[in-house]
């Protein structure tokens, strides 16, 4: 083949590439969502949707002296409810579960430290322990009501940790490292998040009562982190590749494997039980093709969907919190006048 020839054939190899990657992210939506406006958020941000359809998250009220953020749970017969928050402090929700108990932590200014927590309706908000440092912090909570975070320990090294009422905070340990996290836990009590190693860098991380912690590796570069993890046991998460960062799916037995998604860098953020995932992507500029950075739905079945094709044009998905297993997604929308709401998509039937 002659080089002027190759050439050529290399553009417009790059170019097909290109243009489909942009149809991809662009095409219409082959799901059909309805939009429920919350009709409110302001500063604040929304964390969790449980599958009862219940939204938590937090708002920053600027009334008081000092303004501070407050939780609250959402829910439609009821509407908001803002949690009782102790003066001094602010609250933010992380997860809700189907029973309604809130997982978050309470943030002091005064000693710039956090404390975990666990709300529910009948007993209000309840602080979780430590781990004998100073600070800690709520990020998930399952239907069992068994709850994980981080804490610090004495020697002030943040450790991942589960939690249950009868058994109290447990340190998770980390694998080798000062440092670990756990950002998820499934309802057989699986959890997943991120350790350090010996030697400083970040690996993902699955644990469980009978193994322990476990590395679940990276998809060849230095580091990864696991955001979530179903009652299936698929985890997801980010995976430094090739200096970016690529969306991962881990399963026990294939191990794991990156997401064909589209773009140049993406993160993902949730996974529910029928494998559907969110997470944002980027794209770059590229002839006539502007940069995009967006939030798309990872569907078994049908593959991408850029989510701000959903929304009503001129207005965008800032961000995009939460899926359920009814496939509701809760997220927040800035309208055509600038204001951000909370909305639900909701999937129509018969799709």
């Amino acid at each position: 083949m002659k080089p002027k020839t190759a050439k050529i054939l290399i553009a417009a190899a790059i170019i097909a590439a290109v243009l489909t990657t942009a149809l991809i992210l662009r095409r219409p939506s082959a799901l059909k969502y309805e939009i429920i406006d919350l009709g409110f958020c302001g500063t604040g941000r929304v964390s969790a949707i449980n599958n009862a359809g219940q939204v938590v998250g937090w708002s920053s009220y600027y009334s008081g002296s000092p303004a501070r953020d407050i939780a609250f749970v959402w829910d439609a017969v009821n509407g908001r409810n803002d949690l009782q928050t102790p003066e001094g402090k602010g609250s933010y929700a992380n997860d809700i579960n189907d029973k309604g108990q809130v997982a978050g932590g309470l943030w002091e200014a005064a000693t710039q430290q956090w404390r975990a927590f666990i709300w529910d309706e009948e007993t209000g908000l309840t602080e979780l322990g430590t781990l004998g440092g100073n600070s800690n912090k709520a990020e998930a909570i399952n239907n069992k009501a068994q709850v994980v975070g981080w804490a610090e320990t004495p020697s002030g090294q943040r450790h991942a940790f589960i939690w249950d009422k009868t058994s109290g905070m447990q340190d998770l340990g980390t694998l080798g490292g000062n440092i670990s996290l756990a950002m998820d836990i499934n309802d057989k009590g699986q959890v997943v998040g991120f350790s350090s190693l010996a030697n400083g860098r970040g690996r993902a991380f699955l644990w469980e009562q009978s193994a322990g912690m476990t590395n679940i590796g990276t998809l060849g570069g230095p580091t990864s982190l696991a955001n979530a993890i179903n009652n299936s046991g698929q985890v997801v998460g980010t995976s430094a590749k090739k200096g970016r960062d690529h969306a991962f799916i881990w399963e026990k037995s294939k191990g794991i494997t990156e997401l064909n998604l589209p773009g140049r860098q993406y993160y993902v953020m949730e996974i529910n039980d029928q494998g559907q995932i969110i997470g944002c992507f980027e794209t770059r500029e590229f002839l006539f093709l502007k940069p995009h950075e967006g939030w798309c739905l990872w569907d078994p079945k049908r593959g991408a969907i850029d989510l701000d094709s959903i929304v009503p044009s001129k207005s965008s998905l800032p961000w995009v919190a939460n899926i359920n297993n009814k496939g509701q997604i809760v997220a927040t929308q800035l309208s055509k006048t600038g204001q951000n709401h909370i909305i639900i998509l909701t999937p129509k039937a018969k799709q």
